[in-house]
Parts: C-alpha cells; sequence; structure tokens
C-alpha cells in the first residue's frame, strides 16, 4: 500500500497542478499544421464512427485474461485485495471550501484521485483473477463516484463560469481529474456492464446517465473550455491531450449513437490539433520534463486510441512534429531520474516507463524503447508494473515482457538544442555521464508552467547536481493566482541569474530573450542570448549578453556576461543557486555535494561575495535537495555603465 499510495502522489502531484497560469496569447507562428484535421478529411469520418469500439475482450473472456504474466496477474491481485476493505466516502462541500477559504487543495486532490484509483485496482484484479471477489466492491465504487456532484477538482471549480466555490450541478465542466474519473467509469462499463446488471439494471443505466453528464453532454455543448483551444491565439498546454483523451476513449467505450459518437471524435481532433500546432518543430515541452507524461504522453495515448479505432488509417506517429514532441524526454534527461528541470518541473523526476518505451515503439525509435527500459529498473518496473489509470494498467500489461526484453540504456545524447523552446544541453562525453553536463535556457516568460528564468542554467557534475533549479513546491492556491511571482521559487533572483539595477526579471510575454545563437563543433558549445528584454524598464538596461561557453576538452564551464546600462542606479549582482556546501577556495569558491566538487572561479577583487541559506520547509523540494539550498551572490563593487562579468566552473 506505500508504495501504491506514492505513486499516487507523484501522479497527483503532477495532475492537479497542471491548471493553466495564463490565457496570454501564443507568439504567432506560420501556417499551422492541424495534422489530424488534414487526416480526417481523407476519410469519412461518420462512416468510420459507425463502428463499435472493442480495445481489448470481454471479461468473459478468461483464456484471455489468464494468458498475462504472472507477475503482472500477481500485483493486480494484490492491489485488488488491498481494497477490498475500502471505505467509499463522500466529498465533504467544506473540502471544496478549504481551496476557497485557505487556499488548500491537496486534501481533496488526494481524496477524490484515491477514488477512481481504488476503482481501477478492483477492476483490474477482477480481470486478472474472474471469480467474482471484487464486483461488490466495483459496484460500490461506481455507485459512489456516480454519486458525486461533480468530479473537477476543488482548484478548477472556478471553470464551471458560475461563481461558485462549490460544485453546481447546472454548470458542468471538465477538468483532469473530471477526464480521469470519466475513463475510469468507462472501463467499468466496458468491461463490467453485464455484471453490474445482474446485481441490479439501475447500476450501468446510471452510469450511462452519470458519464453523459458529467462529460460527454458538457463536451459537445462547451466550446469555451480553455484547453480545448478553439479560442484565437489561445495557449494550450497539457491539459487538451489529457482531457481530449479522456473524453475520446469514454464517447468511445460508452457512447451507443454513431452520429453523436462522430461528432466527439471529429471535436477532439479539430482540439487536439490545437495542442500539436502549438508546439514548436523541436517538440520541446516548455512546461519541463515533470509534465511530459501529462502532455506528450497523454497525445501518444489519445493517438494510440485514434490509429486503433481508425483500424490503422488516422495514424500520426510518422509525423516529425510528433516524433519530436516524444523525443524530448529523452532531450531532457541527465542521468538516473534527474532531469532538466526548467519551469514547474521537479529535478527528480519519472515520466512514465511504459509511456517511454510505447511512444518510442509507435515512433519506430529503439533508443526511446532502450530509455523507457533503463526507467523501469530504476523505478522498479519488473516486479511492480502496475501503477497509474486503469488505461496505463491495460496497456501496460500488454508491452510488460517486451519491454523486459529491451536492454536499458539511457540516450546521455552529447549535445541537444532545442531551437524552438530555446534550451541547451551539453555534456563532455555522449554516452556517459561523467564529466560536466549543462543545460541553459532563453524563452519568455509567459511559457506554460513559467518562472522567470531567461538565461539561467543548472550544471551537474557527473550526473549529479551542483548549480540547480529549485523546482517547484506544494501547489496551492497562490501557485496560479496573482500571487504566483510572489513566491521565491518563480523569481528569477533565486535562478542563476543577474540583478540588474536592483531588479529581477518581469513575468508577462514581452519579456523574453533577443538574438540567440547556438553553436557546437564536438569540441566547444557556444550558447548566448541577449536576456536584457527579460528585465523591466527601471533596471535600464540596453543589453545583457550571456554566453556559456563549454569547453570539452578543458572540461569547463565560461559563462560571461557582457552589459550595456543606460546608468547605474542600483546594485547589480550575479545571484546562484547550488544544493551542494560552499567554502572559500583559490580564486573564487569551491561547491562540495555529495562526493562532486566543483570550482567556481572568479576575480575576487570585482566582487563582494555573500551565501545565503534558502530553508525548505515543503517536502516537495525538501524530499529532492534536503533541509535547504545556498544562494551565492556576487554583487559587483564597483558597477559600470558597461563591463564583462565572468565565472568559469571546472570540475575538481
Amino acid at each position: 500500500m506505500k508504495r501504491t499510495n506514492r505513486l499516487l502522489t507523484v501522479l497527483l502531484t503532477a495532475l492537479f497542478g497542471a491548471a493553466p497560469l495564463s490565457m496570454q496569447a501564443a507568439p504567432a507562428t506560420k501556417a499551422k499544421p492541424d495534422l489530424l484535421q488534414k487526416a480526417a478529411r481523407r476519410y469519412d469520418m461518420d462512416s468510420l464512427c459507425r463502428e463499435a469500439y472493442r480495445p481489448y475482450p470481454g471479461y468473459a473472456d478468461r483464456n484471455f485474461w489468464q494468458s498475462l504474466p504472472e507477475e503482472v496477474k500477481r500485483q493486480a491481485v494484490a492491489q485488488a485485495e488491498a481494497r477490498l476493505d475500502y471505505v467509499w466516502r463522500s466529498v465533504t462541500v467544506t473540502s471544496y471550501l478549504d481551496f476557497a477559504r485557505k487556499g488548500i487543495r491537496r486534501p481533496n486532490d488526494l481524496h477524490i484521485a484515491e477514488r477512481y484509483s481504488t476503482l481501477a485496482d478492483l477492476m483490474f484484479g477482477e480481470l486478472v483473477e474472474g471469480k467474482g471477489r471484487f464486483l461488490d466492491q466495483i459496484a460500490d465504487g461506481v455507485w459512489s463516484l456516480c454519486e458525486q456532484s461533480t468530479w473537477v477538482a476543488t482548484a478548477h471549480i472556478y471553470w464551471q463560469l458560475s461563481g461558485t466555490a462549490v460544485p453546481d450541478i447546472d454548470r458542468r465542466t471538465i477538468d483532469l481529474s473530471g477526464g480521469m474519473t470519466a475513463n475510469t467509469l468507462a472501463w467499468a462499463y466496458y468491461f463490467f456492464k453485464e455484471d453490474l446488471g445482474k446485481l441490479s439494471p439501475t447500476i450501468p443505466q446510471r452510469l450511462r446517465a452519470e458519464l453523459n453528464r458529467h462529460t460527454l453532454d458538457v463536451y459537445l455543448n462547451r466550446d469555451d473550455m480553455f484547453w480545448l483551444g478553439f479560442r484565437e491565439g489561445a495557449q494550450v498546454n497539457n491539459w487538451n491531450p489529457w482531457c481530449n483523451f479522456n473524453v475520446l476513449t469514454t464517447a468511445l467505450l460508452v457512447e451507443e449513437n454513431p452520429e453523436r459518437r462522430a461528432a466527439i471524435v471529429k471535436k477532439t481532433m479539430r482540439s487536439v490539433d490545437q495542442f500539436i500546432n502549438f508546439f514548436k518543430p523541436d517538440g520541446g515541452c516548455e512546461e519541463g520534463p515533470s509534465y511530459w507524461t501529462h502532455a506528450a504522453g497523454m497525445m501518444n495515448n489519445y493517438l494510440e486510441v485514434l490509429k486503433g479505432y481508425s483500424n490503422g488509417r488516422i495514424d500520426l506517429f510518422g509525423e516529425q512534429r510528433v516524433k519530436n514532441i516524444g523525443l524530448y524526454i529523452a532531450n531532457a534527461h541527465i542521468d538516473s531520474l534527474y532531469f532538466v528541470n526548467f519551469a514547474d518541473a521537479e529535478a527528480k523526476a519519472s515520466p512514465g516507463a511504459s509511456t517511454v518505451f510505447r511512444y518510442g515503439r509507435n515512433i519506430g525509435d529503439s533508443t526511446m524503447m532502450r530509455f523507457g527500459s533503463y526507467l523501469g529498473t530504476l523505478t522498479g518496473f519488473a516486479d511492480n508494473p502496475l501503477s497509474g489509470t486503469m488505461d496505463n494498467r491495460l496497456k501496460t500489461a500488454f508491452i510488460y515482457k517486451d519491454m523486459c526484453a529491451a536492454q536499458p540504456v539511457a540516450p546521455l545524447y552529447r549535445s541537444v538544442w532545442m531551437d524552438g523552446i530555446e534550451v541547451a544541453v551539453a555534456r563532455t562525453e555522449g554516452g556517459s555521464a561523467e564529466g560536466l553536463t549543462l543545460a541553459a535556457k532563453g524563452g519568455y516568460n509567459a511559457e506554460s508552467h513559467n518562472h522567470n528564468d531567461v538565461g539561467s542554467f543548472i550544471l551537474y557534475v557527473d550526473g549529479q547536481p551542483v548549480m540547480v533549479d529549485a523546482g517547484v513546491g506544494t501547489y496551492t492556491a497562490a501557485t496560479f493566482d496573482h500571487r504566483r511571482y510572489t513566491i521565491w521559487m518563480m523569481q528569477s533572483e533565486f535562478h542563476n541569474l543577474p540583478v540588474i539595477n536592483g531588479f529581477g526579471q518581469k513575468d508577462g510575454g514581452r519579456y523574453r530573450s533577443r538574438n540567440v545563437k547556438h553553436t557546437d563543433n564536438g569540441r566547444v558549445m557556444n550558447f548566448s542570448l541577449d536576456m536584457a528584454g527579460a528585465y523591466p524598464a527601471e533596471a535600464a538596461c540596453r543589453s545583457w549578453v550571456r554566453d556559456y561557453r563549454f569547453d570539452r576538452r578543458r572540461n569547463t564551464v565560461t559563462l560571461t556576461d557582457t552589459y550595456d546600462l543606460s546608468e547605474v542606479k542600483g546594485p547589480v549582482a550575479l545571484n546562484f543557486l547550488t544544493c551542494g556546501t560552499v567554502a572559500s577556495g583559490r580564486g573564487g569558491v569551491e561547491i562540495q555535494s555529495g562526493d562532486k566538487t566543483l570550482r567556481m572561479a572568479f576575480d575576487l577583487s570585482k566582487y563582494e561575495l555573500t551565501t545565503e541559506a534558502v530553508e525548505l520547509t515543503d517536502p516537495r523540494l525538501s524530499n529532492i535537495w534536503g533541509e535547504r539550498l545556498t544562494r551565492i551572490v556576487l554583487k559587483v563593487k564597483n558597477p559600470k555603465r558597461r563591463d564583462a562579468l565572468q565565472v568559469t566552473f571546472l570540475q575538481q
């Protein structure tokens, strides 16, 4: 149970945190690819959607379900047995009010997700065992979820647009947890409607009615939900494929009217196109690797369902843009479970080993498949393959043997340049975590799950973090409202960035990089950008060109900031954040992180050096970094209007 709860917590952290940050227009793009709509025009979708969806044999096909791998069956039954005494508590009105009153969301989030996760445990166990032992609990779970006034999480109630902090049954909406609940209940209908009907015909009737009321009717009747992406210039994120995938699955499993089913399928295709269109051709995920499973991974799920339902006729996995969206997770990998954690991303993440493997198989990329197997070895996949949603368990069960047979290898690319999101990754030697690994970014300060971090970087030694991005803490109301940039983790002053005339960076779409350049000849990687545009006018900064030079021969990273101010009217300083212990050293400081040492060399006479402890009381941060981080501040003693500041990092 402890491991199940931990996996649930990981899922929830990403799931319920994935709220929209802004509704600002996305940067202008050229002609939209509209890949799904182009594919749809090649076929008669109304005729195609007359076919019923039969992705798996029914519950009664005992030979099929008994043919699953023994490890899968063992875990499925054990998880279901652990839920036999689960009490289906109601979701209280005060748990919704807690968000409005105190900004607290986690208890409600955990409770709602625990309910549909419990139902998934019971259903998969019953599919495998087939003795009816779990059917009463399944019926109780189905009924309890049907009795729930809304399937929407407390933090997302406002999308009802009724102005109330509690569920309004007359003004429904669809969010992440609402989609997950609908998906889970749709599988209950698909696999167990006959057996639930034997208990009482009212149960499957009620189930279909609630799936219509909570999900399918809402989807057909509302075009204003932000995640659909139908508003001109709307910024879409992981909500789009997540919600559309769950709606599509629900419709295909439950909806019996072919005209209505076709309308939903076509609408999901139009909507998911907005998500694919929003991505730059490089496939980079603005939200960071912690959201890859919930963005690219959910798009993968959606495209799998559409491909299967259309008997392979609608297949986007050969499209380079779709391939690149998947490959981002390999591009962002550092070592072990460490990833390039810009935006609301944790430095240590588990992107879903089976999802990575399946995406790799779908796009025909063996490196991705081996990477999925590698991640599986780090997360105990062989012994405990089943986690997450009902969908994920079903898909995992049928790739289990292939994934276990694949050779586990991390990609560890020597050099990565994603020009769309302006992220560079470089390491000393490709295929090895030894030496230095640098990641630096440009971009703009209205990215999805944005931090004010244009020009920032992270630096690892032998695969271990030293110069870091703190990541993001536990989500509260303040994380996604007007108070977001009062949170220190979002501020540029707590990233590896300068303070200019006393000012940090500003949030908003117009605060962005300029003149971004990247080259890598194998010996030296150079990444440079002018980040003056990320600072407010009050900073009086004409230009601030930051250049990262990674010399692989010397195993050094040299950071040079060349700036031009219209006037000097406040402090100029370079801030650095480290997870290590800082001590004065020869020509600078030495940073000890575990058994790794990084020397940070600079002109001691030019700066006033101070270090500040950043205490970590949030478990989401302290579980990764420990009790504190340290901010190193190099305050320029006598700042000039024009100057060059330089710091070199050397592995010891």
